[in-house]
């Protein structure tokens, strides 16, 4: 049976509550360098599981251009969402790595592909694994090269040149957006929520 999700770039230690009494799982929240207000802290990962949600993470620094995608890049973003992971008592599993705009086919085989080879073999032996928030085209030609173990697909408009990817794990739902307690959610779908790193 499918689940419901919210993500956001916002704190929601203080509406934890209200978001479960709607029937939502789990929050999708950032790691992210330190001083970015988007990042989860301690506290509030403490305050989501205490709720009775789970948690899932996907790790962004403003990778939004193709020229935040390269191996020197991505050494330093499996180091930093390592750390954070362990600070945060994360068990191993998945941390999501952000592809935040709509990348051509040649892009993603050129430096995104080098990107994701890079994070793969930085945390290949560390219990945990990659996954990847991208368009329908990110995720599918990532998954089919091996170098993510999980796809959250955006739901952003017009993205992914058309291509079809039926087998992602979260998809953001299309033109859905939530309010609670004053935050402006995305709303997202899994098939199993034991299946996309929730924790």
């Amino acid at each position: 049976m499918s689940v419901k999700g919210l993500d956001t770039n916002l704190n929601v230690t203080k509406i934890v509550n209200q978001i479960k009494a709607k029937g939502y799982e789990f929050v999708i929240r950032y790691y992210s360098l330190k001083g970015n207000s988007k990042r989860m802290s301690e506290a509030e990962s403490e305050a989501i599981a205490n709720a009775g949600l789970k948690r899932v993470v996907v790790y962004q620094n403003k990778h939004n251009d193709y020229s935040k995608f390269n191996a020197s890049t991505a050494e330093k973003d499996a180091k930093d969402a390592l750390k954070q992971a362990k600070d945060l008592k994360q068990p191993p599993g998945i941390i999501y790595f952000a592809v935040d705009f709509d990348a051509k086919a040649s892009q993603i085989e050129g430096n995104i592909k080098e990107h994701f080879k890079t994070l793969r073999d930085c945390l290949k032996s560390t219990g945990y694994s990659v996954g990847v928030y991208g368009s329908t085209l990110v995720c599918k030609k990532l998954k089919e090269a091996g170098l993510v173990s999980k796809t959250w697909v955006a739901k952003a408009t017009g993205w992914g040149f058309n291509t079809s990817f039926k087998d992602c794990d979260i998809k953001q739902t299309p033109r859905t957006y939530v309010v609670i307690g004053g935050i402006t959610f995305d709303e997202n779908t899994a098939a199993d929520i034991n299946n996309i790193g929730a924790w």
